[in-house]
């Protein structure tokens, strides 16, 4: 697939509008609200400027900030509507921009947020080298990349052609590509064994109020449970990274 058509077809599937139900789902959904919360924990500390590149409607903006009231919030997307939507909603600074031209000086931040971003970009390093420009020396980067070899990620890659950039997402090639733009891997880590509940949870089939019954709630901590012994790790949701800039 060409450069061309990869941007097109991810423009079309998210750039037009702001999807609050999607942001409601993030911050407010019982039981999964939490699990959204705990991705982002620990990204930055009181006083901090921290961006978030990709910020979509500002989810994970605003449990930043319910985390660590202190945090200078920054986030940029490619869709003004987003971003407008993100500021009205969590009050950080935000800015429609490309990811790989970031709208920031030199050394503007003390630590980055990437998640959920990168398969959907036609150049990764060049967004992961933008990233390392705006850190101050010794600065911050948290990358949240959902992984090619859990089940979940590759029925979505199946079903959704804008998806289908995850495909590229391994632990080996994440690691790769942060060495390549200058950073150095402090930690990483694989988050959300079998998370079910992005499935049965999800608005868009009605169902997110279940998370919110008690019986319900209880189901899911014993499938995630019983998911983190029988389900490989290399095979989690999630791959995590926590790197500085070198």
């Amino acid at each position: 697939m060409s450069a061309e058509r990869f941007v097109q077809l991810q423009r079309d599937h998210f750039y037009e509008r702001a999807d609050a139900s999607h942001f409601r789902w993030q911050t407010e959904a019982p039981w999964f609200s939490a699990t959204e919360a705990e991705l982002v924990r620990g990204v930055g500390h009181p006083g901090e400027r921290v961006l978030e590149i990709g910020c979509g409607e500002g989810g994970n903006l605003h449990h930043l900030r319910a985390r660590s009231p202190g945090l200078r919030l920054f986030g940029v997307d490619f869709s003004p509507a987003k971003v407008a939507f993100a500021r009205n909603a969590t009050g950080a600074h935000t800015a429609a921009a490309d990811a790989t031209r970031l709208p920031f000086a030199d050394c503007s931040f003390d630590a980055v947020l990437i998640r959920d971003l990168l398969h959907h970009l036609p150049n990764r390093l060049h967004a992961m080298k933008e990233a390392r420009r705006v850190l101050k020396p010794g600065g911050r980067l948290t990358l949240v990349e959902p992984n090619r070899r859990s089940l979940l990620v590759l029925l979505q890659a199946a079903l959704v052609p804008a998806e289908r950039g995850v495909l590229g997402s391994t632990a080996e090639q994440l690691r790769a590509e942060l060495a390549a733009a200058g950073f150095d891997v402090l930690e990483s880590d694989e988050r959300q064994p079998f998370p079910i509940a992005r499935v049965l949870l999800n608005p868009r089939f009605g169902t997110t109020v279940f998370g919110g019954i008690p019986p319900v709630g209880r189901i899911l901590d014993s499938i995630d449970r019983v998911a983190r012994r029988l389900v490989p790790r290399s095979a989690w949701l999630y791959l995590t990274f926590q790197a500085t800039r070198t």
